[in-house]
């Protein structure tokens, strides 16, 4: 099976490098065929009128569209592939409906009607969005303008209910196009205690996380909760107390060599207003050069969709007194993206405690991800007692006697891998112990698909049979170690400690103090985030 299943990998692995190289070749050589002397004028005269429109705010900014429109027609079909936004669709295309076999429109939720034009120049149509996440407003649209728009205009036309101002393109083309959607489940962007929130609260279970970070990027806790004990807001939905947090944390992490990496987002939960004096506050503390090197934006969720950084803070805004609860469609997409966007670590920085918010209150379920962000194994007291089987245990010894660094029952993309070897320069092998009571014929397609959906993101297997190990212990026990050897992956120094997900800390006048020379000093040893928390938030 070993043999067969390196067989598979390598023809797959060669496959697709094929794949990539005759679509990229036929592309160019499609280009080149088609690009005479008229069309690369064309190019240059419509490379020309871009960027003589600049803002198109200039008196001649109409006279240099219609020479990109014009030029357009002649250099359109020479290039196969055209990336703008909207605007510039518009602007630059003719408007011919069908003039490309196939548009794209990616982050459709955030796309109004004004994509529509766009979309009719497609002769097939591929919108990518997600309706859980921002979409279009049009709160400050009369209700009764938009019926009667829609009366004089749409009357009678087919899909009138959904082609108003507050409805996305991929609200738009989800009803249109109900019988052709295609739910994509696999998520590569956030490490699984982050992700756990939005997948819980939002998706009812459906994403398969699939991202494990290597030991480079991990960093552990993944959560962290901060309590402003004097955090309060004001009139203007600002809180300035977890401002003044955030900007001295951000100073630590900068000043945190560990860190030096690391991008950084600030989210406001509630307004712009708590984003843009946090964004002052950070501004006229760090070095301005250092805070672009590390792609520093801070805002409310809108301006993070389709975004991500490393390290993300989420500031709630309310305190005690001022709490109201959030609820409805607009705040589940705010949050969402919110919680969505920290790569490796996400701290909550709130001013009110669990017990004053509603269960109404959207931010309740935020404040309970970070007390427990998963299912955890509470009888767990070390990494051996999560080994489920004896065969497990015995394997997870010889390694661990040896120094090897291993993680018992690693969850991934729903799965759990058996145990996990990490070594040096983040390299690592995924190791499967398959029982044979339980593992046996009728389970090897299963098995093998459920390998292959992992292997697509990254990992490297080594499998054994319970029944082998037992005849044969020596003989496979080397062939493991021969395979850590042959991948480089020598002992670092066993890990016995199950690793907490969440650090929870209280800030306030008492603690300003002595807080940024703390901040920043959480990255432990390597371990993986993914494992699971047994025990409470450290308090």
């Amino acid at each position: 099976m070993r043999s067969l299943a390196a067989r598979r990998r390598d023809l797959e692995k060669g496959l697709a490098r094929l794949y990539e190289t005759l679509v990229s070749k036929s592309a160019w050589l499609a280009t080149r065929r088609q690009a005479g002397q008229t069309v690369l004028t064309a190019l240059e005269v419509y490379r020309i009128a871009m960027r003589k429109i600049g803002k198109g705010t200039g008196v001649n900014a109409a006279r240099y569209r219609r020479d990109a429109q014009q030029a357009m027609v002649d250099a359109q079909a020479a290039v196969p592939c055209w990336i703008m936004s909207h605007a510039r669709v518009s602007e630059s295309l003719p408007a011919t409906l069908g003039a490309f076999d196939l548009v794209i429109v990616d982050e459709a939720s955030q796309s109004d009607l004004w994509a529509l034009p766009a979309v009719l120049r497609g002769k097939q149509v591929l919108v990518v969005g997600d309706d859980k996440q921002v979409s279009p407003e049009a709160g400050f649209v009369s209700a009764a303008k938009i019926v009667d728009l829609r009366r004089r205009f749409l009357a009678g036309q087919p899909f009138e209910a959904v082609l108003t101002a507050d409805m996305s393109l991929y609200d738009i083309a989800s009803s249109v196009f109900a019988a052709s959607r295609v739910m994509l489940r696999e998520h590569f962007r956030c490490v699984q205690p982050i992700i756990a929130y939005s997948n819980r609260v939002f998706y009812k279970d459906f994403i398969r996380p699939l991202r494990i970070p290597k030991a480079s990027e991990r960093l552990d806790p993944p959560l962290v909760d901060i309590f402003v004990a004097n955090g309060y807001r004001t009139a203007k939905s600002q809180n300035l107390p977890e401002a003044e947090f955030i900007a001295a944390e951000i100073e630590a992490i900068l000043r945190n060599p560990a860190l030096h990496e690391r991008t950084l987002g600030v989210v406001s939960l509630l307004g712009p207003e708590q984003a843009l004096s946090i964004d002052k506050l950070v501004r006229s503390r760090c070095d301005a050069a250092e805070l672009a090197r590390r792609n520093f934006a801070c805002g409310d969720a809108r301006i993070f969709q389709g975004s991500e950084r490393d390290i993300v803070f989420l500031s709630m805004v309310a305190d005690s007194k001022n709490h109201h609860a959030l609820s409805g469609t607009q705040y589940d997409q705010r949050f969402n993206v919110a919680a969505s966007r920290a790569r490796d670590r996400m701290y909550l920085v709130r001013s009110v405690r669990l017990e004053e918010l509603s269960t109404l209150d959207l931010r309740r379920t935020l404040v309970e991800h970070f007390a427990r962000p998963m299912e955890s194994n509470d009888d767990a007291s070390s990494l051996v007692a999560l080994c489920e089987s004896g065969f497990e245990r015995d394997v997870y010894t010889e390694l661990f006697n040896r120094g090897y660094r291993v993680i018992p029952q690693v969850p991934a993309a729903g799965y759990r891998i058996d145990m996990v070897i990490e070594g040096a320069d983040d390299r690592r092998l995924a190791i499967e112990l398959d029982g044979d009571e339980f593992h046996g014929p009728d389970r090897w397609a299963a098995d093998m698909g459920r390998q292959r959906v992992l292997e697509r993101a990254g990992w490297i297997f080594w499998r054994c049979f319970a029944s082998t190990w037992s005849l044969q212990r020596e003989t496979v026990l080397n062939e493991l170690l021969a395979q850590l050897a042959k991948m480089g992956i020598e002992p670092l120094g066993a890990l016995a400690r199950i690793p907490s997900l969440v650090e929870y800390r209280e800030w306030g006048r008492e603690a300003e103090a002595g807080s940024a020379d703390a901040a920043g000093s959480m990255v432990e040893e390597a371990v993986v985030a993914g494992t699971r928390d047994t025990t409470a938030p450290a308090r």
